[in-house]
């Protein structure tokens, strides 16, 4: 967990960073190189009452090249 996930984690009450942290894990980054996706969460990030979808460019940690990554909100179940 990232500095800034553990500050918010400490000063929001239970149920709050716990929607905090859901939401978060719904935003996902994919890598336009090879499809690699993960949470915002798990890169150490926070998306909470957020729209739109950026890009960030960035290294893939699967393909080790530096790429667009896109981001956006997973709608259905999580795996």
């Amino acid at each position: 967990m990232s500095g800034i996930q553990r500050f918010f984690q400490a000063i929001l009450p239970k149920k709050l960073a716990a929607d905090l942290e859901a939401e978060s894990r719904r935003w996902m980054i994919r890598c336009s190189q090879c499809g690699y996706e993960r949470s915002y969460w798990d890169v150490g990030g926070i998306r909470w009452k957020a729209a739109g979808n950026p890009r960030l460019y960035r290294r893939c940690p699967q393909c080790g090249r530096r790429s667009w990554h896109r981001v956006y909100y997973r709608d259905g179940p999580i795996s």
